[in-house]
């Protein structure tokens, strides 16, 4: 019984401690995402391409220069 109180105890405890963050967001240099800089050959590909694509890496910009804790 002893025995499978510990494995329970490991199994159930163990995920919790391992996806713990270690720090807060606000300690850290960012929020996790940083401002995208791709160069000018990739976005000239981007603009002929994927239009798409780079309407959504403006919009991620956009949000990272209003957002205080994304990385710049």
């Amino acid at each position: 019984m002893r025995m499978l109180k510990h494995c329970l105890l490991l199994i159930f405890v163990l995920p919790l401690v391992a996806c713990s963050p270690t720090r807060n967001a606000v300690d850290g240099d960012g929020a996790g995402y940083a401002l995208l800089t791709p160069n000018a050959g990739t976005r000239a590909f981007m603009l002929r391409e994927d239009d798409a694509f780079a309407r959504q890496v403006a919009a991620h910009n956009l949000q990272c220069r209003n957002d205080a804790l994304c990385a710049k």
